[in-house]
């Protein structure tokens, strides 16, 4: 399960939402300064749809809701109940919003950049792709791609689950410097941990 890997066991370091998928233009604050049910109301100003993410470190967790402008305020108040909360956020997140479920295997992944997810483009990975035969099949493909071949952004791949409602695990897969490429050591520690395990033959 991703909540056990160390870096998501402390309390988030930061925060932030975003309207539209338009990461570039996030809402983002530390978590010892969040906002209050007012700006919240304010920023969304009615709107359908909103994401929220909680960083660890370069690591983070998102999630999304599609709804009417009173469902989509309520998600964004659970979220914010969850970073304020002296528990683990996880522990409060699945009590919010039901969220995540352990042992869920993920729906795809996709390699991206950090806060610029749209404007540079993203490599989507199916979930057949994420078993352990395909790895190296992976790392080909996005050395080739747009993504891996971006030096301005740092990159994370997003392990995407769709219940019950839309929600990503971010790890980082590039290492910090003037670079920013996608470390073929980091992106296949990272579909380690997902891969699903082959099904044992049922016994005679």
């Amino acid at each position: 399960m991703l909540t056990g890997l160390p870096q998501f066991t402390s309390a988030p370091s930061s925060c932030q939402f975003a309207k539209g998928g338009a990461w570039e233009n996030a809402w983002s604050f530390p978590s010892d300064r969040l906002p209050s049910h007012a700006e919240l109301a304010a920023y969304l100003a009615r709107s359908t749809e909103v994401a929220f993410e909680a960083f660890f470190g370069p690591s983070f967790f998102g999630a999304r809701m599609v709804g009417s402008a009173q469902e989509v305020e309520a998600f964004g108040i659970k979220c914010l109940q969850a970073a304020r909360a002296r528990e683990s956020f996880f522990a409060a997140l699945r009590r919010e919003l039901g969220c995540p479920v352990p042992g869920q295997q993920p729906a795809f992944a996709e390699i991206g950049c950090v806060n610029a997810w749209r404007s540079v483009g993203a490599l989507r990975i199916s979930g057949s792709q994420l078993a352990l035969s395909e790895h190296e099949r992976v790392w080909h493909s996005v050395a080739q791609s747009p993504v891996g071949l971006n030096t301005g952004h740092a990159k994370a791949i997003e392990f995407a689950f769709e219940g019950p409602i839309a929600h990503w695990f971010g790890l980082p897969v590039s290492t910090p410097g003037a670079s920013h490429l996608v470390s073929k050591a980091l992106l296949l520690q990272a579909l380690e941990l997902v891969a699903p395990q082959p099904s044992l033959p049922a016994s005679a």
